[in-house]
């Protein structure tokens, strides 16, 4: 199954594209989404639902993997800012009938690493590891980890779906 998975950033938004076969995750694409700090909010969002549409058609992913929001409580227009990216992205699920799954952060990271308050720099030197090649910024390892805890979501529900049979 070919994903997309997106790390949502107004400012920078990282995204791959990977092949998920029998729990094996293969990088295909990686990529980052920069608007202009000059754009207004509505051309940032846009812009950012336009390029990921690009990537879209160059790939044709079967799924998006968008990670859940977390805000401190002293920055709640933060959280209110990304979720207006996440809307717009979302808008891409249905214009191209893909499955939609979302992990929070730690999940993401407990998964990939085996500790859920590992930092990015941490999750990009494990990605580095793992495809054995440079990655292009933390953005991308972070959606990376979430193409691995999409992986892992489909072997514990196979094991599900084994026990019950």
């Amino acid at each position: 199954m070919r994903v997309l998975a997106v790390d949502v950033g107004l400012r920078i938004s990282g995204y791959v594209i990977c092949e998920v076969h029998n729990f094996n995750v293969k990088l295909i694409h990686e990529g980052e989404i920069k608007p202009s700090r000059v754009k207004d909010l509505p051309g940032r969002l846009f812009f950012i639902y336009a390029r990921l549409r690009e990537v879209i058609k160059d790939f044709r992913p079967q799924a998006l993997i968008l990670e859940k929001l977390y805000s401190h409580y002293r920055h709640p227009t933060t959280v209110s800012l990304l979720s207006q990216v996440r809307g717009a992205i979302l808008i891409l699920v249905k214009e191209y009938s893909m499955d939609f799954y979302e992990y929070s952060p730690t999940r993401a990271r407990k998964s990939f690493l085996g500790k859920g308050s590992a930092r990015s720099y941490q999750v990009k030197k494990m990605a580095e590891n793992v495809l054995g090649r440079e990655i292009k910024s933390q953005h991308t390892a972070d959606a990376f980890s979430l193409a691995v805890a999409f992986s892992n979501h489909l072997k514990k529900k196979k094991l599900e779906d084994d026990w019950k049979n």
